[in-house]
């Protein structure tokens, strides 16, 4: 297997971990009557506002992914 597709393959992993860290970052922040933290409302817009920088960087690490598989393209 070439560097490339090897490169290519971390990129989707780190997107798939990252991923992952989200969904536990929401499942551990959720509100709880016995830990009385944040309301609903307020967790709510943390997990968007998180959820949209957790968004760009798997959108990022795709698309580095993507370019890496297809391998180099020359242009004239």
């Amino acid at each position: 297997m070439r560097f490339e597709r090897m490169a290519a393959l971390g990129a989707v992993a780190v997107a798939g971990a990252v991923l992952v860290v989200y969904l536990l970052w929401v499942y551990v922040t959720r509100p709880q009557p016995a830990t009385a933290g944040i309301d609903m409302t307020n967790a709510v817009l943390t997990w968007i506002a998180s959820g949209l920088l957790a968004l760009v960087v798997i959108a990022v690490h795709l698309a580095f992914a993507r370019q890496l598989w297809r391998g180099p393209t020359l242009t004239p």
